[in-house]
């Protein structure tokens, strides 16, 4: 929902959408539950079509994946010169663990509040026309596939790809301090930054405009910049 339109900002970038399983166009398909099955599909129907230099962006258990990506190609020596940046919103470090409590052990009116209190006041409208019991029986098997994937920490590996990242100001448990962990990850230490938006989980669609604005400079600081 929030990202179909980014490409309207960035004419000169040609974006790719990952749709995954069990998700917008993909509902009713079985999730997926494993790290290795997502790099598994990634490295089949996304690093292909990677014919040109590249930026990774993803969003809560997006960045995880990612990262994960990233890691792949560069173990596998298969076009990882091609990152030119990672940036990771919503999410901690991919080596720590997660201080957001898994949906795994929660009841469906624990998920429903989470939710309530992740999103601010940026649910999809598509949903709000929805009983929450309907709702939560549409989305709960995703939710709980995906803390799955979420819960699997990843060795710490540092690679040779710049790491920015973005979070909201009013979510707990992902705070700036866990998002500057990042910079464990990356060595080139001198472009990595922390950038703080006012909002929830979903602050990338309560502060959109911002969030835009700020991804151009970094597009444009990293990317864009010629090399010395």
């Amino acid at each position: 929902y929030f990202y179909q339109t980014w490409d309207t900002n960035f004419p000169s970038y040609e974006f790719a959408l990952v749709q995954y399983p069990g998700r917008s166009s993909r509902f009713g398909e079985e999730p997926i539950r494993t790290l290795k099955e997502y790099i598994q599909q990634l490295d089949k129907w996304l690093v292909p079509s990677i014919r040109k230099p590249c930026v990774f962006i993803g969003h809560s258990l997006g960045s995880a994946i990612s990262f994960a990506l990233a890691k792949h190609m560069v173990d596998m020596e298969k076009k990882n010169e091609m990152i030119k940046l990672m940036v990771m919103l919503g999410k901690g470090p991919p080596h720590l663990e997660d201080p957001v409590e898994s949906f795994l052990t929660m009841t469906d009116a624990e998920i429903a509040a989470e939710l309530k209190k992740m999103s601010g006041e940026c649910i999809p409208v598509q949903l709000l026309s929805m009983t929450i019991l309907i709702l939560m029986q549409m989305i709960t098997p995703i939710l709980k596939a995906d803390s799955l994937v979420a819960d699997e920490l990843q060795p710490k590996t540092v690679l040779d790809i710049p790491i920015i990242a973005y979070g909201g100001d009013k979510e707990e448990n992902v705070d700036e301090a866990f998002l500057k962990r990042w910079t464990e990850l990356t060595t080139v230490k001198d472009l990595f930054r922390v950038r703080m938006f006012h909002g929830h989980h979903m602050f990338h669609s309560e502060c959109g405009e911002n969030v835009l604005k700020c991804l151009k400079e970094d597009l444009t600081n990293i990317v864009e910049k010629p090399e010395q």
